[in-house]
């Protein structure tokens, strides 16, 4: 073959540059889904249902992103009147995720820096990323740059008002189904049947790695002492056991326990986990995707969790969460609620697969996850 004929090949090879669309019009929806399964319980919440904000952004190209955020029984009106106001600020823009999202964050920021704006740049943030791969035909993931295919998974049960023995066949469910972990609900008014708890379950299933999650509700003295109490189970860690903003009363405890400490459902910005990290108070990071400013705001708390050696174990939504640390080199494990993933609530129609205890992310362009449009509709919030 000539040299010319060879350039001729591969200049026909070539494909045409895709244009990055422009953002034309922006829907917000919010819905307020219930829990099939009764009311989730811990130390400090009663929630009934879980409100989802959704904002559709549709390009010039005629494609849609679709993301959103969620809170736990309340706030979704709040949250779906700050994206009101944020919706025209990116109307016309170039779909830019990184960029977009600092535009944002600097538009809201004097109405708060974290909590409900981090949450509404969440819904716009993966939209644009979704919207984004969709238009250059890439899943997310490989978009981001692809660590691995398969996802593994820790079985998370809300189940602090279960009896033991409920406990124990659900933590020994997922040990048989291949979960690489369990973690179950503390914060029994008595410690000491939180104690007995903890030995029945552990007994049932030797040394399969187990965390306990007291979701905020001890004090720093109550704290210490249930630490203290629990060093016989070898836990794989204690997770939120402080008020989530304590970062001070975090470090004491830290440099008083063995047992590692697990949080940040709670901690929304990245500014606020390198304190946590610097303060050397949190040893597994579990950030939210839908509160912590989306995608782009995960990766930036996962950068800097990757530069003290610190492990990612994100908190609920599974069906992106988990996808998302398929493109994340320091992960440990993504959270399974049981019952309560997005697809157990009904607000996803399709998205990965579990098989095993591993989460399979799935491959279609943009995050691959398809919401039930009719079930979100019937349980439809007013804007």
């Amino acid at each position: 073959m000539s040299d010319i004929a060879f350039a001729a090949e591969v200049s026909a090879d070539r494909r045409a540059p895709v244009a990055v669309p422009r953002i034309d019009e922006v829907e917000i929806a919010l819905a307020r889904v219930p829990l099939p399964e009764g009311p989730w319980g811990d130390q400090i919440h009663r929630v009934t249902d879980i409100e989802v904000t959704v904002v559709d952004v549709r390009g010039d190209n005629g494609l849609v992103g679709t993301g959103f955020s969620h809170t736990s029984g309340m706030g979704a009106a709040t949250i779906g009147a700050l994206a009101r106001e944020i919706a025209p600020t990116v109307v016309g823009r170039p779909v830019s995720p990184r960029g977009l999202w600092h535009e944002m964050y600097k538009y809201v920021h004097d109405v708060g820096g974290a909590g409900v704006t981090t949450h509404a740049i969440s819904a716009f943030d993966i939209a644009f990323w979704d919207l984004l791969g969709k238009s250059l035909g890439v899943n997310v993931v490989d978009l981001i740059g692809r660590v691995r295919d398969v996802v593994p998974l820790y079985g998370s049960g809300i189940n602090l008002n279960k009896s033991v023995d409920e406990v124990v066949e659900q933590v020994r469910r997922w040990q048989a189904d291949g979960y690489v972990a369990a973690k179950v609900k503390v914060g029994k008014p008595d410690l000491e049947e939180d104690v007995e708890r903890l030995a029945k379950i552990r007994e049932a299933v030797g040394m399969f790695p187990l965390a306990v999650d007291a979701n905020q509700g001890w004090d720093y003295p109550a704290a210490v002492r249930a630490f203290k109490r629990f060093e016989q189970f070898d836990l794989l860690w204690v997770e939120e056991p402080l008020p989530s903003d304590d970062i001070p009363s975090h470090r004491r405890l830290a440099e008083h326990v063995s047992t590692p400490i697990a949080l940040g459902e709670n901690v929304y910005t990245a500014a606020q986990f390198v304190q946590y990290f610097d303060a050397q108070a949190v040893d597994f990071v579990q950030a939210d995707l839908g509160r912590v400013g989306g995608i782009t705001g995960y990766l930036d708390i996962a950068a800097a969790a990757r530069t003290r050696n610190l492990p990612m174990t994100p908190h609920f939504v599974m069906e992106l969460s988990a996808s998302i640390l398929a493109a994340v080199p320091n992960i440990a494990s993504a959270e399974m609620t049981d019952g309560g993933t997005w697809t157990d609530l009904g607000i996803v129609a399709s998205a990965g697969r579990v098989e095993h205890g591993r989460y399979h992310p799935p491959t279609a362009p943009g995050h691959g996850l398809t919401l039930d449009r009719d079930y979100l509709r019937a349980h439809a919030l007013a804007l």
